[in-house]
């Protein structure tokens, strides 16, 4: 049976046609995603995909890239804030699931998002995956990395050299986070408190690096960055499920307040009122 394919078109099969030589007639039931539409599936900002025709043929990798985020720092943020018996040193038993679920689904999604297209959740889902590998890594090392910076293990951890160090690279994370911050203007108001949040989380915990340096008790603010963190989580679950449902047809409403017609270009408004 011939099928028709256009640019942002998501196709389904009828499996429910009627029956001919004992197998069900594939029946091709199209129709056109909108702006909005294709930001809450995509994330990209704007609502416009990359060109071509593979996001017809390949699954979306989005909610992949998601689903590993979520993995990794939701409970990590409740490590933080102390949930239970867990403090900041509980995070040394998810090196394994930092490097396989933030990682390395996260990296798959990115390459994935790269084929389709779609620049920025690209770029988001490849950077963070390499930050959740790091991350991962760096629990790894455990006294190992106190040795690296030339202190004993015992003293390592009030070490200003070691602790300042990771305070300036989670502060370059957060320069980097306020760029997609940004950018997430044009996507949808789930994916801007997500990472408003983010990169307040990625602040409180360069100060309280800086604390663990100066022989300064963190705790307190590792409270307030895991809470801001857990702030991201809960976007980041909402829009996971805005992501899942989406996908398959469920007619259930999980609005993210879209916003892909904000900030838009001149030429591109004027063209919307003709």
């Amino acid at each position: 049976m011939a099928q028709h394919y256009e640019k942002d078109d998501i196709h389904h099969l009828d499996h429910d046609a009627p029956m001919h030589g004992g197998a069900p007639i594939q029946r091709a039931i199209s129709y056109s995603l909108s702006p909005e539409q294709f930001e809450k599936l995509y994330l990209q900002p704007g609502g416009v995909g990359g060109k071509g025709d593979l996001s017809k043929r390949f699954a979306n990798p989005t909610p992949v890239g998601v689903v590993g985020f979520l993995l990794s720092l939701t409970p990590l943020s409740m490590y933080l804030m102390g949930f239970g018996s867990s403090n900041a040193t509980s995070a040394v038993a998810q090196a394994g699931p930092y490097i396989m679920l933030g990682g390395f689904i996260e990296l798959l999604a990115g390459i994935g998002e790269f084929l389709l297209g779609n620049t920025f959740p690209c770029l988001v889902f490849l950077s963070f995956g390499a930050y959740w590998v790091s991350f991962g890594i760096l629990q790894l090392q455990g006294p190992g990395a106190y040795a690296a910076a030339g202190e004993p293990a015992a003293s390592g951890a009030l070490s200003p050299a070691f602790n300042d160090s990771i305070a300036i690279y989670l502060a370059v994370w957060g320069v980097v986070t306020f760029i997609y911050l940004i950018a997430s203007l044009r996507t949808n108001v789930a994916f801007v408190i997500l990472f408003a949040s983010l990169d307040v989380g990625f602040y409180c915990l360069v100060d309280a690096y800086l604390k663990i340096g100066k022989g300064i008790d963190p705790t307190s603010m590792l409270k307030i960055g895991g809470g801001f963190l857990f702030v991201t989580t809960l976007c980041g679950w909402w829009i996971l499920a805005a992501l899942v449902f989406g996908s398959t047809g469920m007619p259930i409403p999980v609005p993210v307040g879209d916003l892909s017609g904000f900030l838009a270009p001149k030429q591109k408004a004027e063209e919307s009122t003709v």
